[in-house]
């Protein structure tokens, strides 16, 4: 296969899994796939860039796309994009939906730099609604007090989770004047404190930058509202915390930080998501080799909320090392 009829491919999958909910970007995602299919100026800037390889190129392009419109240096198209979502909504004909195409196209051929930026991106849907995830790996552990290490970190706001405000079946858990109010899953959570909390990634966001806060959003389909409201409240609030993220591999950073705590009966917790794919098998034997050796000075355990591989819905799982 050309890397045109792969990376149409990959568009058109990620297309069928918007189409319910996001239907103007999925259109868009669609349309750019037969762009890919006819060749020319679009197809010619995309097949360009080792990104049409991977399964999260319908993601990356999108993003690239998204960030035209957030960045105001695509106008047409935020409203032509607006028109189309207003008509989807409405249950109206779709032609509003080919404009916005039309206007993306343009936007696309006009602003090349940006993305082949966009696809050099790595991919961070980062949510603090994951954290969610956390919560319930540190109800399943049951420690009082717990340090809390992230490996992909991003802008650090799954480390945040006790600044939340959780809603259960029957419970409520953390910060009761958080703006951030999530629902979740599973059993009361125990009364906890995070009594340290640090994190690494190759590309950490800083929340309080408004530069990457947009490129956090970017990967947010303009669709989805309620995303995008949630991860506002969010960066705000990590701004405010200033959790620190360090640029760093994960395997090093973690062999540099997974000393005995200094306060005693505090139970270490290693935590990712979404990100155990992007390792090499290298890297995660190096990651797995480094807590088993801590395992015999510590009170240790990892959470991860992990895929098995980008095609695949991810799972909780909960090791306990010690």
């Amino acid at each position: 296969m050309t890397a045109a009829s792969i990376g149409a491919a990959t568009l058109r999958t990620f297309a069928v899994r918007l189409r319910t909910s996001a239907p103007v970007s999925a259109r868009i995602l669609s349309e750019l796939a037969s762009e890919l299919d006819r060749g020319g100026p679009v197809a010619d800037l995309l097949c360009s860039h080792s990104a049409v390889h991977s399964p999260l190129f319908g993601i990356q392009a999108l993003a690239g796309v998204r960030l035209l419109m957030l960045s105001g240096k695509a106008p047409e198209l935020s409203q032509r994009f607006a028109s189309a979502h207003a008509a989807a909504m409405a249950g109206e004909s779709d032609s509003t939906a080919l404009l916005a195409w039309l206007a993306a196209r343009r936007a696309i051929v006009e602003n090349a730099g940006e993305i082949l930026a966009a696809l050099d991106r790595t991919v961070q849907q980062h949510q603090p609604k994951t954290a969610g995830f956390l919560l319930r790996g540190l109800t399943m552990i049951g420690a009082p007090k717990v340090r809390l290490l992230e490996l992909g970190a991003c802008a650090g706001l799954n480390l945040i989770l006790d600044h939340y405000r959780w809603f259960g079946l029957g419970w409520e858990w953390g910060d009761k004047d958080s703006s951030v109010r999530l629902a979740a899953a599973g059993p009361r959570p125990p009364d906890l404190e995070i009594v340290g909390r640090a994190g690494c990634d190759l590309q950490p966001r800083d929340p309080a930058d408004p530069k990457h806060a947009m490129i956090l959003h970017s990967f947010i389909p303009p669709e989805h509202d309620a995303l995008r409201w949630d991860l506002d409240d969010a960066v705000e609030l990590a701004a405010k915390v200033g959790v620190k993220v360090d640029r760093s591999p994960a395997g090093r950073w973690l062999r540099e930080n997974l000393v005995p705590p200094e306060e005693r009966g505090t139970y270490t917790v290693i935590w990712h998501s979404s990100f155990w794919p992007y390792l090499t098998e290298d890297e995660r034997h190096e990651i797995e080799t480094t807590l088993t050796a801590a395992a015999g000075s510590m009170p240790l355990a990892r959470v991860s909320y992990e895929p098995i591989d980008f095609r695949t819905n991810p799972r909780l799982t909960v090791t306990i090392y010690s």
